[in-house]
């Protein structure tokens, strides 16, 4: 008698838990999934060349470029202090290609190309030559003086996952500098494709977050994860024009900005509950399909001469 209870109590804790630990399995495949989706959309597009992104922007059904400027004055952004010194050796190696900073379109060919020779001279950063190669000192890397950068962003839906992408597409480092008669003056430097620092950024560790401090990674995933704050300038347009062209006050600049703000965001939003409905459709046609099979099952089990020994049992 002892031993049959003891099965009886040990049969209803196993049932009591079950549940609980169902619960806990769907939280956890529900972050698992969450989490492996966040690193799609990080490493998706990794090592992408400049031309394979324009391939990827002009085979998408609906796509958008963004240019913002990246205020390092902003704490939000002050990950990015080093990027620069990073950025200028491998410019000074050879490592990487820059191009010329144009008032219209970026060109990103042979023909508009920076070399660190030109770009050093124009600028007037100090160096010297030591047996015959071109020497910077790091004290005399002027990172304190590039206060921002311009980014090249795209947005865009991607048809295998239904989703929207974000995508950093090329980087100009800006000093700002004291002119005698115009107070301080931004002096955008060069144009470099991401995808020629991305392996680089990769490797450097920066703290993502000022708020929790084990928030780590490096200055591609401050990129990827679009950590980084900066108010957009300009839209891809017909006329290329900044906002700044085709608004007449601050305030009117502000409001223009605020709008192409929104509706990204309730695009961005609009994928997103598209993505949830489809998915309680699913689930309620699942839901719909099990509540007609046990109906059935029900049916045929009042049948009598069909009703098999297990379902008489109990």
């Amino acid at each position: 008698m002892r031993t049959v209870l003891l099965i009886i109590i040990m049969a209803v804790a196993v049932n009591t838990a079950y549940p609980q630990q169902t619960a806990r399995e769907r939280i956890e495949q529900r972050r698992q999934t969450e989490s492996a989706k966040s690193q799609f959309d990080i490493t998706q597009f990794q090592g992408q060349s400049h031309n394979q992104l324009n391939e990827i922007i002009e085979n998408s059904r609906w796509s958008r470029i963004i240019y913002r400027h990246i205020d390092l004055t902003n704490p939000t952004n002050t990950p990015l202090n080093n990027l620069f010194a990073m950025i200028f050796r491998l410019l000074q190696k050879d490592e990487i290609k820059a191009y010329e900073y144009l008032d219209g379109r970026e060109q990103f060919t042979d023909e508009f190309i920076l070399s660190f020779t030109d770009f050093i001279d124009r600028f007037d950063i100090y160096n010297e030559t030591e047996n015959g190669s071109i020497v910077v000192h790091d004290a005399d890397i002027p990172t304190n003086e590039v206060l921002g950068y311009y980014l090249k962003e795209v947005y865009y839906f991607d048809t295998p996952t239904s989703s929207l992408r974000v995508l950093p597409v090329s980087i100009c480092p800006i000093i700002s500098r004291n002119d005698n008669y115009e107070g301080i003056t931004r002096y955008p430097l060069f144009w470099v494709p991401y995808s020629e620092i991305e392996q680089q950024a990769r490797q450097i560790p920066v703290m993502l977050s000022g708020i929790n401090n084990s928030m780590r990674g490096t200055i591609d995933d401050f990129f990827r994860k679009r950590l980084y704050s900066g108010e957009i300038y300009k839209t891809g347009n017909p006329g290329n024009l900044s906002i700044s062209q085709y608004t007449n006050t601050p305030e009117e600049m502000k409001a223009e900005q605020d709008r192409i703000e929104k509706e990204l965001i309730e695009f961005e939003n609009h994928l997103r509950q598209s993505d949830s409905d489809s998915f309680t459709k699913n689930i309620q046609i699942t839901t719909n399909q099990n509540q007609q099979k046990n109906v059935r099952t029900k049916e045929t089990s009042s049948g009598g001469t069909t009703q098999s020994m297990r379902n008489r049992r109990y």
